[in-house]
């Protein structure tokens, strides 16, 4: 046997007897890929992906991916136990959405505020259509019991329509702030993502409005306690792909434990948008009586200074929530 110069005083396996041996010498006659077998390398072992299958389109994603890379169809979660949930605190959650809120500043200003246009828009064009179709009923059929009931068959159609494009925007801006929160590459393409969610959506928008009211009529308190026993539910529906009645009872289990903290997170933005009405108006005050401009044009200035401070307030209080429900999960 013979090996190249590089391999000399190495050592390497016969061919014949699997005998180790030594290499003395080299000999340069001799190329040196034709004895590259004798010296072999430990495999590579390349590391092991998990991945799952897409229920709509079947491509292969990471087991990390929140949505399908293929078809963008959110990926089934496993359900909630209770000891994924974890007791939250009021500093942290607001800190933690007050420096998102500078990370992400145009998403989070501009995401619900495109939404709602979009919404009004929509439900605006829904009424001029329901207008117009009434004055073309009118003209066509006499007044009478049928008149009657085909409005009303149209205003319910109206209803349901709006109540479906309502529930596509409000879960845009669910989608949007989730991943502001946990800080995944959100962009402004996800308020239109919802789609998947918006039947269960809607069910679970009307027992839930449904429910607090009844209870405000019972005692105003107890409607607020509902209300933070299940304002979850459309995080629930996005972030674990439940069906609408799980997700709604899934809220409870969710907020358990926390409900105290969430009082006073809300309470603490609460008290935020009546510090930002009292210093507009406040200032509008002092000009009046310190400049003695005109009370109706510093007014107007304070309803306009109000506008900015509105989509500011609003769009903060979207991101904690998204933000305390993804700490009360784990989900940072």
């Amino acid at each position: 046997m013979s090996a190249p110069d590089d391999k000399a005083g190495s050592l390497a396996r016969c061919p014949q007897c699997t005998e180790t041996i030594s290499v003395p010498i080299s000999d340069e006659s001799l190329a040196a890929d034709v004895y590259d077998d004798f010296f072999e390398e430990p495999p590579v072992q390349q590391p092991v992906v998990e991945t799952v299958e897409c229920p709509m389109c079947g491509a292969e994603n990471h087991k990390s991916d929140d949505a399908c890379t293929e078809c963008g169809e959110t990926l089934s979660r496993k359900p909630l136990t209770q000891d994924e949930y974890q007791s939250i605190k009021v500093g942290q959650v607001l800190d933690r959405s007050w420096q998102l809120f500078w990370e992400y500043p145009w998403l989070c200003l501009l995401g619900p505020l495109l939404a709602n246009i979009l919404f009004a828009c929509f439900a605006g064009l829904l009424l001029g259509v329901f207008i117009l179709v009434c004055m073309g009923l009118e003209s066509v059929m006499p007044e009478g019991p049928l008149m009657v009931l085909s409005v009303a068959f149209l205003g319910l159609i109206l209803v349901i329509v709006t109540l479906y494009g309502a529930a596509y925007c409000e879960l845009g801006k669910v989608l949007l702030f989730l991943k502001v929160a946990r800080d995944h590459q959100p962009v402004m393409a996800d308020l239109f993502a919802g789609r998947p969610f918006v039947g269960r959506m809607v069910l679970c928008t009307i027992l839930f409005q449904g429910l607090i009211f009844f209870a405000n009529l019972i005692f105003a308190l107890l409607g607020y306690v509902l209300a933070l026993m299940f304002w979850p539910y459309p995080y629930l529906l996005v972030d674990r792909n439940l069906p609408g009645v799980d997700a709604f009872g899934k809220s409870v289990e969710v907020t358990k434990g926390n409900l105290l903290t969430l009082f006073l997170i809300f309470l603490s933005l609460f008290g935020l948008v009546l510090l930002g009405v009292a210093a507009l108006f406040g200032i509008s005050f002092l000009l009046v009586y310190s400049l003695e401009l005109p009370f109706e044009a510093v007014l107007g200035g304070a309803i306009l200074l109000s506008l900015p401070a509105t989509v500011f307030f609003y769009s903060y209080v979207l991101l904690v929530k998204a933000v305390a429900y993804a700490q009360i999960t784990h989900s940072r």
